[in-house]
């Protein structure tokens, strides 16, 4: 009896270790495969995390350029902005409107229709604002040159209040030799001389305009090529101041 009882222990005990250790099997086995997979996962991770990373990277660096794009272009905006306003200020300064630009109109016209520009401008400069002042008078006389120096070479204005004279340069035949009459395409010198010999002196080219003050009254003189050898004179005389 107490071998067959001996016996069974004894195979009770195998089966014990044997079944424990198919359970020891077991969970080394389960282990090894957890620690395979939490390795597995943590290299995953660490991937993904490396990636990310790099992403994260990638979105700083176009970040950093779209905001650079964006600064540039603002800049430019502000740029163009300021431009525009410019432009605008310069073409209300230099655009005329109201009279000035239907005077421009006019003056485009006339142009246009084939009048000399520096008769219409000797136009315009004769318009003054209205004033007291008397019936303008006009006279002629002939222009000294080298050759033509002799005979009436002046013309007197408010009672020989005020002396015109002048000289020219001798015009040229075809040949080239000088004439006794003045060329008018060339400067002449005018003088005008008041009562006490005080004398203001124009020079240039015709048309010409020049202006004096004697007792009191301001006269404006214009003086334009005339007939040969003349130079027409427009004086007006008006109150001064």
């Amino acid at each position: 009896m107490s071998l067959g009882r001996y016996d069974y222990d004894r195979r009770y005990r195998r089966r014990f270790w044997a079944r424990f250790g198919k359970f020891a099997m077991f969970a080394v086995v389960l282990l090894g495969v957890g620690l395979f997979a939490y390795q597995m996962g943590i290299e995953q991770l660490k991937g993904r995390d490396v990636t990310l990373r790099e992403e994260n990277a990638a979105l700083s660096r176009q970040k950093a350029e779209l905001e650079l794009l964006a600064s540039q272009m603002q800049h430019a905006a502000r740029t163009a902005e300021a431009k525009a306003a410019e432009l605008e200020a310069r073409l209300q300064r230099e655009v005329p409107t109201g009279d000035l630009a239907r005077l421009a109109g006019l003056i485009g016209e006339r142009l246009k229709g084939g009048m000399d520009a520096n008769r219409l401008a000797f136009v315009i400069t004769q318009a003054q604002p209205v004033r007291n002042c008397q019936q303008p008078e006009n006279k002629r006389f002939a222009l000294a040159t080298p050759l033509l120096k002799t005979g009436n070479r002046a013309v007197t204005f408010g009672n020989n209040t005020v002396t015109v004279s002048g000289e020219g340069q001798s015009a040229r035949n075809p040949q080239g030799a000088q004439e006794s009459w003045f060329d008018p395409a060339q400067p002449v010198t005018i003088k005008v001389t008041s009562i006490g010999g005080k004398q203001t002196v124009a020079t240039g080219v015709l048309p010409l305009h020049h202006a004096v003050v004697v007792d009191n009254a301001e006269y404006r003189f214009t003086f334009t090529a005339g007939a040969r050898s003349f130079v027409e004179v427009t004086a007006d005389r008006c109150p001064f101041p």
